[in-house]
């Protein structure tokens, strides 16, 4: 049996409030009454103190504790004496705290990491004991102190992640909360230790949602087969043509939640994983193949294309390589896809109230939130893998009208100088002047080829007007890197599903509607005079916004939309590799 359900069941029965014992205990397992509960026993406290000091003091011990200074601080001031291990309500009150970090993978993380299996093998050892003269005051000191360690660690994981994210990736310059000696030792001065836990776990419908999901994929992965969906031999699968890759991808569809059967619609704004889905997996793709599900209809289409959707594919409902190399992808693969980014949940709060600005990388994607709700919304652009768009938070200031593109140094030495090179007209077609000691120098008397580009003396600036690379207006906000926001002549971007393109400023599709969410409040301004001004081809002009609205540049790859759809996309910058790595080498380092 399982040594969790093997506790949670010794503990039931062991409990006065239980009538009988007859429990089904899951994975295969029942157990009833026949079971003889745990021997009551008596608990001598005084013992267990002199072996809690003992073990704070015997090197081996210490070495398997995360906070072995705090916690000889700790007990030293309390005389020693245990603070969950106590004759008055042991194994409740005990019990009762430990299925917390039992339940760790829950929320994407390693019970090992909290002292569970110890925990376990400690109280299981205690309880069904059947002779209650046994001594085992030992055995309860290290239960008190594995789980005072593991408290802290646990509730610090849930309140602020397992890891400074400014330690694996040097593109993070977010916020990090950190917690104070206050809040570290809280877990040992609440007074009521279960509320403590249950709320510092991160309680936003974000978090929950993707919580909710990792369960439902971690089921998946234990109970049903994902087999490859086969390679095509044509290049594409649309409406009206018949494969005998139709069954596997029906039976994928099914699963994941996209293809319903007529007689169970899907819940309105929602594509979840149900319980018709798992029903229908059931059929193998034998037998789907003999009932006739061979034929790619429109209503495998549809469902493609909601698949499509919520994966960041290009949305024709065509099946072709690369949306099966996506539905190829592990069951293993998208659950630890949704751990990965439970972390990142764990490391950043967005504000309940007010205004602010949400840009997620990988969805290439920008939200105007006001008072938690979206008030506007609208597909960016971001930096290329090799030109990253930097993890930052901000506050715009200002905007610019028809604003001089100060060409960065990277950009003209890499592309400016060799088209300038090549083409003898480019700095005169795309409006550039060309500076030399703070002086315009005419671009065409000079011989480009005498220069090495990164030794040239020179600087560009590319005049307002039509063609401009940051388009009619940029959004400023203070930051150590030069990233902005900004409109773009380049709309042809915006049609393609990857939209990793930039040098690492962020291009918005609607930036007149997005100026109207950052004008409100500031007087005399509107989008109609800011339009005004565009249009009359006057040089740049800032204008000063009345109320700064936070800004917030991120990276989720997994999340649930306001709609309850759960979202993948991919990892342009290779951050989620990363961050599985540490949760590896962590559990890899656990010795339980």
């Amino acid at each position: 049996m399982h040594a969790t359900v093997r506790l949670l069941l010794l503990l039931a029965c062991s409990f006065p409030f239980w009538v009988g014992c007859s429990l089904q205990a899951g994975e295969g397992d029942t157990v009833t009454s026949d079971q003889s509960p745990p021997v009551p026993r008596s608990i001598d406290e005084e013992a267990i103190a002199a072996w809690v000091e003992v073990l704070l003091t015997e090197p081996s011990f210490r070495g398997r504790l995360s906070h072995t200074d705090t916690l000889a601080a700790h007990y030293r001031a309390r005389g020693h004496r245990p603070q969950w291990v106590q004759q008055r309500n042991f194994p409740t009150a005990v019990a009762s705290i430990m299925r917390f970090p039992l339940r760790a993978g829950e929320h994407g993380l390693d019970p090992r990491w909290y002292h569970a299996p110890a925990l376990q093998e400690a109280l299981v050892a205690v309880l069904t004991d059947p002779d209650h003269e046994n001594d085992h005051s030992a055995t309860l000191a290290r239960l008190e102190l594995l789980l005072s360690d593991g408290l802290l660690t646990y509730a610090t994981h849930l309140r602020y992640g397992i890891v400074d994210p400014r330690r694996i990736d040097a593109e993070y310059h977010l916020p990090v909360r950190k917690p104070g000696l206050r809040e570290f030792l809280e877990p040992l001065h609440s007074k009521d230790i279960v509320s403590y836990l249950r709320n510092v776990q991160p309680s936003d419908s974000r978090y929950r949602g993707l919580q909710a999901a990792y369960a439902q994929f971690r089921d998946i992965g234990r109970l049903y087969r994902w087999p490859a969906i086969p390679t095509l031999t044509v290049d594409k699968i649309s409406a009206g043509d018949t494969s005998s890759v139709v069954p596997a991808l029906l039976q994928r569809l099914m699963l994941t939640g996209e293809l319903y059967a007529t007689s169970h619609p899907p819940p309105r704004g929602a594509i979840t994983l149900v319980d018709l889905a798992r029903q229908a997996y059931e059929l193998d793709s034998l037998r789907l193949y003999s009932l006739g599900a061979h034929s790619f209809d429109s209503t495998m289409a549809s469902a493609v294309m909601r698949y499509q959707k919520r994966h960041g594919l290009l949305i024709d409902g065509i099946v072709g390589r690369r949306t099966v190399a996506r539905m190829n992808r592990g069951i293993d693969d998208y659950t630890e896809q949704i751990r990965i980014n439970l972390e990142r949940f764990r490391w950043m709060r967005y504000p309940d109230r007010g205004r602010y600005i949400l840009v997620n990388i990988p969805e290439y994607w920008l939200y105007a939130v006001n008072n938690g709700a979206v008030e506007s919304e609208m597909p960016v652009c971001v930096g290329l893998p090799d030109l990253s768009t930097p993890q930052i938070d901000g506050e715009f200031s200002y905007l610019v009208l028809n604003p001089v593109w100060h060409v960065p140094w990277s950009i003209a030495t890499k592309e400016i100088y060799y088209s300038a090179k090549k083409d003898s007209n480019y700095l005169q077609k795309g409006n550039y002047k060309v500076y030399r000691g703070g002086e315009v120098v005419d671009a065409s008397a000079i011989e480009w080829a005498n220069y090495d580009p990164e030794q040239m003396p020179y600087s560009f600036k590319q005049q307002s007007g039509r063609g401009n690379a940051l388009g009619a207006i940029k959004f400023m906000f203070r930051n150590d890197f030069s990233i902005y926001l900004h409109d773009t002549p380049q709309q042809w971007a915006f049609k393609r599903a990857v939209r990793a393109v930039s040098h690492g400023c962020v291009r918005i599709k609607q930036p007149m509607e997005f100026a109207r969410f950052l004008l409100d409040g500031t007087p005399k301004w509107d989008v109609a005079r800011l339009q005004r001004v565009i249009w009359s081809g006057a040089q740049s002009k800032s204008v000063i916004l009345k109320q700064r609205t936070p800004l917030f540049i991120d990276y989720y790859t997994v999340w649930v939309d306001a709609e309850g759809v759960l979202q993948f996309r991919d990892d342009i910058y290779g951050k989620d590799a990363v961050l599985s790595r540490v949760f590896q080498r962590r559990s890899a380092a656990t010795r339980g």
